[in-house]
């Protein structure tokens, strides 16, 4: 029987050896999400793939001549080619400056309207990205082809290849522009930004409630370590942005101890304080070389950042809600389609996450999890605050947590009661009329439960 980590011998975490650099470097887990989340906001991808596309067609069609010869009885004049590629390079360059204009003045548009957090969703746009690339790539075609073309490293049987490709090019020109044209059109709209901020917390939340540990074993957030435990002390200030289960895990077995995570996704800390505690080691057993591996374990950056945190994209939703209720926009409406959105959420994600099953759980990594009234407060309490004045919203968001606890585990059952309640204290408040009031407490059925 394997024994408790209080009763194994003590031994010292050797990282100089290879295992030990194996846990200090970066885990595939957290190089894939770093990696992601910077290629999907830049826009210089798509076009160098095109790019490399384009090169590898002229060195096609220059060495197809010496490979394949003549077989076909016809010939397409070079002045043909040249004159298709001439008119698509002139074309895609305005076409693709255009693009960037308007796609620009969409984004902000779209922010103004909502709110600047969801910036980097909506630059994440795999559309209005994949139309200026197919301008960027087509005119990166255009020029490469008219290059290999009157150099003289293409004859005959390529200029037929560089032909029917420049027709392909074309043609995906074409249907890219009609496409984009078309997502253009509503991309700078509030419903079009309600929709991407809502696909991308639904995202989120369910990878929370299939995994609120991160791949670790899930801890209440004020879970204190026993007495003894070794402390890792952040070496930088700022906001918890990616929590690397997988390298601490790596630590965790290799050493045979408990690691205990002391900060969650959001949290904004300083140089110096706990970030991780290690149960079963002696206090001199980590030197600066360790603590600086662990501490890499844990990303800290300038603030919070939307691909693994679900408080994050559930704020910026309600953030949309809480601006349309402003004093200059005036518009309880969208506050009102802000809470069915997040509505279908909490619905989609808990459906989501009960078709996933239970995540892997590394039983030697302790992360303390976010609780249901941080999540629920992000997303309500803004809306509640601010539409306490207006009957409507009130009302319907009253509806819209009686909804939720329909569908969200028990669990979740008394922090949306808590909820109900404090939107109800705040409706009191600020409402005068009785009527109104009273249609609130009508509504409110979850605080008189509590």
């Amino acid at each position: 029987m394997r024994k408790a980590w209080h009763e194994q011998p003590q031994r010292k975490l050797n990282f100089p050896g290879a295992r030990g650099k194996a846990i200090g470097a970066l885990s595939l887990s957290f190089f894939y999400n770093s990696l992601k989340d910077y290629l999907a906001e830049r826009l210089w991808l798509r076009p160098a793939l095109f790019g490399m596309i384009a090169v590898l067609v002229v060195a096609a069609a220059t060495g197809v001549d010496q490979i394949v010869g003549q077989p076909f009885a016809f010939e397409i004049e070079k002045e043909t080619i040249d004159g298709l590629l001439t008119i698509m390079a002139t074309a895609m360059l305005t076409v693709a400056t255009f693009a960037v204009s308007v796609m620009l003045s969409a984004y902000v548009a779209a922010v103004n309207a909502s709110t600047p957090r969801a910036f980097s969703i909506l630059v994440a746009d795999s559309t209005s990205k994949q139309a200026i690339s197919t301008f960027i790539g087509a005119f990166t075609f255009s020029v490469v082809g008219l290059i290999g073309l009157n150099v003289g490293f293409i004859q005959s049987t390529g200029r037929i290849l560089m032909f029917f490709a420049t027709l392909c090019v074309f043609t995906t020109v074409v249907v890219t522009l009609i496409y984009w044209i078309d997502h253009v059109a509503r991309i700078s709209t509030v419903t079009s930004t309600i929709d991407k901020v809502s696909s991308r917390a639904t995202n989120m939340l369910s990878r929370h409630l299939t995994n609120p540990g991160h791949g670790g074993t899930p801890v209440f957030a004020n879970a204190v370590p026993p007495d003894g435990a070794l402390a890792i002390l952040s070496m930088h200030t700022g906001t918890v942005q990616f929590i690397d289960v997988d390298a601490l895990s790596a630590l965790a077995d290799d050493i045979g101890v408990t690691v205990h995570v002391a900060v969650r996704l959001g949290d904004l800390v300083g140089q110096g304080r706990e970030i991780v505690w290690i149960y079963g080691c002696p206090a001199d057993a980590v030197d600066e070389a360790g603590k600086r591996r662990i501490c890499g374990a844990i990303r800290i950056g300038e603030s919070r950042h939307r691909s693994e945190d679900p408080v994050l994209a559930l704020k910026t939703l309600s953030e949309i809600g809480d601006r349309a209720l402003s004093p200059g926009i005036n518009d309880p409406g969208t506050a009102n389609d802000i809470l069915d959105a997040l509505v279908q959420v909490f619905a989609n994600a808990t459906k989501v996450s009960n078709e996933a099953g239970t995540a892997r759980q590394h039983p030697r990594v302790l992360v303390p999890i976010v609780e249901p009234d941080v999540i629920l407060t992000a997303a309500f309490e803004q809306i509640a605050r601010d539409g306490a004045g207006f009957v409507e919203v009130a009302v319907h968001l009253q509806h819209a947590l009686r909804a939720i606890a329909r569908c969200v585990p028990a669990i979740w059952a008394v922090a949306l009661k808590e909820q109900s309640a404090r939107a109800l204290d705040r409706s009191r408040a600020a409402l005068t009329h009785p009527h109104d009031l009273g249609r609130v407490e009508a509504a409110a059925i979850l605080a008189s439960e509590l």
